[in-house]
Formats: structure tokens, C-alpha cells, sequence
């Protein structure tokens, strides 16, 4: 879940404690003149600008400039601050901040005029004009200290920065369609507002600021699915791949095919933001489960964004990176980050075939069962299950959608399970790939399809008898839909409904005939 971003605390939030602070300091001095001189005292506003103020006005030099110094000290620790913890980036961002520029331009220019107006008060006549003038830039100047510190806190809180830096990279998209001229900066400008908020990430997960990864990913997120959507408005020297090959680290080693391939498939962009996405999930595997379930969620979600603009390129691309995600799980290990890809898998797949996409269909299919005897093969045999549950609800969705492909899927499902190499957690996991195949029978024959079901018996038809009893038997015994732990699937593999249990008895009987 993204960190909730507060309101932005501008120009008119800041006015509010200045003027607050302005009318306590009014008040109370107004208090104690009255205490002091009673209604017919003279006004304070000749007493600032007689002569008499001239050792008060001579004072005000060393005062600003050390408010000045002050600001700019604490100022800069803070910045220095954010920018080791976050990004190195944030210091440019402070800098090119118009509000930042404004205070920091109204403090040297008070200091300025001040020493200015100090050196002016031994002239032949009494500048009183200026003297005025000095008491209110010094006066403003001490008030705004405070309502400028809230304001930098806030600029430089973890979610305002994420929130600056991906309206600057939709900024960068919205200029590269209104101003064709300026593309090679705008795409620049974007290409930045990517990595630092790739970096932004990475420290994250390095610092365990959970999050501040889950926002800088949703920002990451938000620029390429904003892309998709505004792609075909953009022009085509937009999608010029070539000179981010010159000196982006993500395209400088690609091949010149891939460099072509980028350019003609529009997808440079993409490709840009799913390589920080892997960067993250090589840091985060084994370590930050939510933050790599993020990536699948976001990864599958921009595969949704493409299928929807009718991009297949970058539907394809998405593909290959959930295949890295998956292959970078099981090479380390990680069971539950595995687990829960499978899960953004399954979900695109059936997006996939609600599209009509009957060949990317079984591609990913095919990729499911791959990745499924690829961790059985690492000794994780709990994956291959998992995979031949996702495949056995995949094929529930083609069937109820009557989608084209699903004799070729149902084929591929049955295919799913391996002799056992040895070892009791390989013999437990191809029971859990015939306990998926029998929730799948049941399916069928509770929606009439007999054939369908009948050609999972054949395939089980050589199944030992004690084994298929155990395998009915702990079918028969779970009573819940959810799972007895927190689970982020939350569904217990191995539960039927009533009126699909019901049908056990007949496919279990078949073995009888």
C-alpha cells in the first residue's frame, strides 16, 4: 500500500503562522505601549523612524546577518540530511524549488539593504524612510524563520519528495506532446524523475523504510501506466532509444537489436521502469516479501494498462520481467515471494483470455508450469503445487467464459506433475498437484462437462488406490475456505464447495467401474 501523501504545505499554508506569529508580536507590544505612554503617547511609528532609533538601527546588521547564517546552516544540515538517506537528487530538487528561492533570495536581500541603510545613517539628514524600511524587512525576516523551517520540513518529508518527483516526470510527458521541439530535455527530464526514484527504493529497502519503497514504487508505477495511456499522442522522435544508449546505465550494454527493438515497440520507457523494478526485487528477495509482491502487483497491473491501450509489446515485456521476477524467487530460495508472483500470473493470464489473447494465453500458461517444475526440480515442491492450483483456477475461468484454448490449457494442466525423484516433500507436492486435478474434475462435472473430466480420470487412471483414498480423505476433512493462517491469498488449496464435493463420489467411483 502506498504511504498516504498529505497536502502540500505551499506559499498560502506558510502565510497562516506568519501572520499569526505577526498579530502576537502586534498585540503584545501593542499591550505594553499602551501600559507605558496610555492613549496620548506618541505613535510607534514615529519613535522607529527618528533619530533616536539610530543605535537600535545600527544593531540590525550583525542581527540579520546571523539570522541569515543561522537558516542557511540548519537549512543546509537538514538537506544533507534527506539527501544521504534518500537520494543525492534531493539537493538539485531543493534548489530548483521557487519557494526555496524566494526565501532564501528575501533573507540576502534584507542583509544587503540593512548594511546598506546602516552605512546611510550618518549622511547629512536622518533617513527615516529607510529606517522604516529596515524595521519591517527585519521584522518579517525574524517572523518567517519559523513557518520557512515547517515549510522545508515538508518539502523534504519522504512522501512530498516521491509526490515532486513523479509530477515532474508527468510534467516531462505532458511537454514532450505540447512542445515536439523539446523532446530530447523532456525525455531527459524523465529519465531522471525514473532513477531517483529507483534510488529512492533501492535505499529504502536498504534502510528497511518499508513505506517509503511501497510510495517510491506506486510513483514508478503511476509514470509508466501514464505513459501507456498517453503513448499514441507522443511523438516519434519520443521513442528514439538510441541516445539513452549513449549514457543511460539500463540501455548502454543492450545489443544494437534490442536498441532497435525499443525504438520500433515504443517501449524504451517501460523498459526503463521495470529494470528499477528489478533492481529493488534483487535487494528485497528474502528479505522484504511485501515490497517483491508490490513489484508483481504493479508489474501485472501495467501488463493490464498495455492490454487495455491494445500494446502488446509492452504486454510482452511485462511477461519477461514477472519471468525474471519468478526465476530471481526460486534461484534464492524465497518460497513466499514465488507463491505470491504466481498469484499476478494467474490474474493476467485470465485478463489475458477476457482479451481474447488465446496465444499469450498459453504462453503464460506454459511459463506457469516451467517456472512450477523449475522449483520442484530446487527442491521448493510447495511452488509446483501452488503453480497446478493457479493453473486449475485458470482453466475454471476459460471454462466459464468458454474461452477458446482450453482443451489445449486442460492438456497442459495435466502435464503438470512428475514422477517423484525421492524424497517425501516431492511425493507430498505431486499430491498436491492431483488434489488440484481432482478440484478441477469436480468443476466439470458440476458444470456438466463430463469429457473434460473424464480425461483427467485417464490420466490418473494408473494412480495407486491408497494414495487417491488419502488424497479423497484430506479433501473431504477441510471445512474452511480460508486458510487457518494469514496468508496474503488468504484460500485454502484444498477446500471444495458443497456442490462441487458432492461429485467426489462420482469421479472416485469411476476407479471402482
Amino acid at each position: 500500500m502506498q504511504r498516504p501523501t498529505p497536502p502540500p504545505f505551499g506559499v498560502p499554508q506558510a502565510l497562516l503562522p506568519f501572520a499569526l506569529l505577526y498579530l502576537a508580536s502586534a498585540v503584545l507590544y501593542g499591550v505594553l505601549w499602551f501600559m507605558d505612554y496610555g492613549p496620548d503617547g506618541p505613535s510607534p511609528l514615529a519613535l522607529w523612524t527618528s533619530s533616536g532609533a539610530k543605535e537600535a538601527l545600527t544593531s540590525f546588521t550583525e542581527v540579520v546577518v546571523g539570522v541569515l547564517g543561522i537558516t542557511i546552516t540548519v537549512v543546509a544540515i537538514i538537506v544533507e540530511l534527506a539527501a544521504n538517506r534518500y537520494t543525492p537528487r534531493i539537493t538539485e530538487l531543493f534548489v530548483r524549488d521557487p519557494v526555496n528561492r524566494l526565501v532564501m533570495s528575501a533573507f540576502v536581500v534584507t542583509s544587503v539593504l540593512i548594511i546598506w541603510i546602516d552605512l546611510s545613517l550618518n549622511g547629512p539628514h536622518y533617513p527615516s524612510g529607510m529606517a522604516l524600511v529596515a524595521n519591517l524587512l527585519m521584522t518579517a525576516s525574524l517572523l518567517a524563520i519559523l513557518p520557512y523551517f515547517a515549510y522545508v520540513f515538508d518539502f523534504l518529508s519522504p512522501s512530498r519528495v516521491v509526490q515532486r518527483i513523479q509530477n515532474t516526470g508527468i510534467a516531462q510527458l505532458l511537454t514532450a506532446q505540447r512542445t515536439p521541439f523539446a523532446v530530447g530535455p523532456a525525455r531527459q527530464g524523465i529519465v531522471q524523475a525514473v532513477e531517483q526514484l529507483g534510488d529512492i527504493a533501492l535505499n529504502s529497502v536498504e534502510k528497511n523504510d518499508k513505506p517509503l519503497t511501497l510510495s517510491a514504487l506506486h510513483a514508478l508505477s503511476t509514470l509508466a501506466m501514464r505513459h501507456v495511456s498517453d503513448k499514441r499522442h507522443l511523438p516519434m522522435e519520443w521513442f528514439d532509444s538510441a541516445p539513452l544508449v549513449q549514457v543511460d546505465q539500463d540501455f548502454i550494454a543492450l545489443h544494437p537489436d534490442m536498441v532497435r527493438a525499443l525504438s520500433s515497440r515504443r517501449t524504451w520507457l517501460e523498459m526503463k521502469v521495470l529494470r528499477q523494478y528489478q533492481a529493488v526485487f534483487g535487494e528485497a528477495v528474502n528479505e522484504v516479501h511485501d515490497v517483491n509482491h508490490l513489484i508483481g502487483i504493479h508489474t501485472r497491473r501495467l501488463a493490464d494498462a498495455a492490454l487495455t491501450a491494445n500494446d502488446g509489446h509492452t504486454v510482452r515485456l511485462c511477461v519477461r520481467f514477472l519471468n525474471t521476477y519468478l526465476r530471481s524467487g526460486i534461484n534464492a530460495g524465497d518460497v513466499r515471494t514465488a507463491y505470491n508472483l504466481l498469484n499476478e500470473y494467474r490474474l493476467l493470464a485470465e485478463a489475458l483470455l477476457n482479451a481474447g489473447e488465446t496465444d499469450e494465453v498459453l504462453e503464460v500458461a506454459g511459463y506457469i508450469t516451467f517456472y512450477g517444475q523449475l522449483a520442484f526440480q530446487r527442491h521448493l515442491p510447495f511452488l509446483l503445487e501452488t503453480a497446478a492450483f493457479d493453473l486449475c483456477a485458470l482453466l475454471e475461468h476459460a471454462h466459464g467464459t468458454q474461452a477458446e484454448g482450453h482443451d489445449q490449457l486442460l492438456g497442459l494442466f495435466l502435464e503438470v506433475d512428475r514422477e517423484p525423484e525421492g524424497g517425501r516433500s516431492q511425493e507430498q507436492s505431486l499430491r498436491g498437484v492431483r488434489k488440484a486435478q481432482i478440484k478441477l474434475a469436480t468443476y466439470y462435472l458440476n458444470a456438466h462437462a463430463t469429457d473434460a473430466a473424464r480425461q483427467i480420470f485417464d490420466d490418473m487412471s494408473t494412480e495407486r488406490a491408497d494414495r487417491l483414498t488419502s488424497i479423497r480423505e484430506e479433501l473431504e476433512r477441510v471445512e474452511r475456505a480460508e486458510y487457518w493462517e494469514v496468508s496474503d491469498r488468504g484460500i485454502n488449496f484444498d477446500w471444495l464447495e458443497p456442490a462441487r464435493r458432492q461429485y467426489l463420489d462420482t469421479f472416485f467411483g469411476w476407479f471402482d467401474a
